[in-house]
């Protein structure tokens, strides 16, 4: 066998070092027997080598039965010994460790298919594994899960109701409050029609066409929308007085949905009505005094 690859073989390699993930091969030992730039990058530190590293040693958490030469292979094993991406903590030459996600093969006839990558061997089986570098990508998800439980408790916490729909109007999203003002619990108003379930009728309870709500425009067009004294249907049937604000959802420059915001006036409106009561016999009684004092 020449000692120089041939151009197919260099052209191989040049492909799996532009890879942009990092590449392993892993002999029946369980030795890292070559790895592409990526790899290289990723794992090792000045002074260090990843190359004749156990693969344990850099993924202390993979499953060693899926070496070649493991006496431990279950027998209904994937034959080709592929696995689906699994997340695990990865360890570099000098011992620091990285979040990853890994996928591995075997390759039967890896010799002759890596021979020009330099590397020969009298075994024909090796381990491929690809790993994945999931720093960024944890860091932004757990700022993402943070983010979440945030706006979870800030809408747990508004006294506010909040509903969230879908382009199709769809709930897909409800805070307590809003289940509270309307008597429904949370779990029963997921995938319903916002519209028809609290939007259905005017106040005299007339119908309420979907087309001329506020809702409907803000799915359409995109625009907000303030309304006061809007009315919506509880459970029970009760006609429930809201100041009421709906608002366009958007991923981009997609419309993705709308969110419903409103606070229940019946409170105001209950005080109001006793402003006025105790106004009106506070003023029936200055007449009643007026007319007293004429006839004195």
């Amino acid at each position: 066998m020449s000692s120089r690859p041939s151009r197919g073989a260099a052209r191989l390699a040049a492909i799996l070092d532009a890879l942009p993930d990092a590449l392993v091969l892993v002999n029946a030992n369980g030795t890292v027997v070559n790895a592409n730039t990526i790899a290289l990058e990723a794992f090792e530190t000045p002074g260090t080598a990843l190359v004749g590293r156990g693969l344990l040693d850099l993924l202390p958490q993979f499953d060693s039965k899926l070496i070649p030469g493991s006496m431990r292979r279950p027998d209904h094993m994937d034959p080709r010994g592929r696995t689906k991406p699994t997340r695990m903590m990865a360890r570099r030459t000098d011992g620091t460790e990285f979040p990853v996600e890994v996928t591995s093969a075997n390759l039967e006839n890896g010799q002759q298919a890596y021979d020009g990558y330099g590397y020969s061997s009298a075994s024909d089986e090796l381990l491929m594994l690809v790993v994945r570098d999931l720093t960024g990508t944890v860091d932004t998800e757990a700022e993402l899960a943070r983010s979440q439980r945030q706006t979870e408790m800030i809408l747990r916490a508004a006294a506010e109701g909040v509903v969230g729909t879908d382009t199709d109007g769809r709930i897909v999203l409800v805070n307590p409050a809003a289940a509270q003002i309307l008597g429904y619990r949370a779990s029963d108003l997921g995938g319903k029609e916002l519209h028809t379930l609290i939007l259905h009728s005017r106040p005299d309870g007339s119908p309420f066409p979907y087309e001329e709500s506020p809702l409907a425009d803000t799915l359409r067009s995109g625009r907000k929308h303030r309304v006061r004294g809007q009315v919506l249907w509880s459970k029970s049937g009760d006609r429930v007085s809201v100041d009421l604000t709906t608002a366009p959802v958007r991923d981009g420059d997609q419309l993705v949905g709308a969110v419903m915001t409103f606070t229940d006036r019946r409170p105001y409106d209950a005080l109001a009505e006793e402003k006025e009561s105790v106004e009106q016999r506070h003023a029936k009684e200055l007449e009643k005094l007026g007319v007293e004092i004429q006839l004195n």
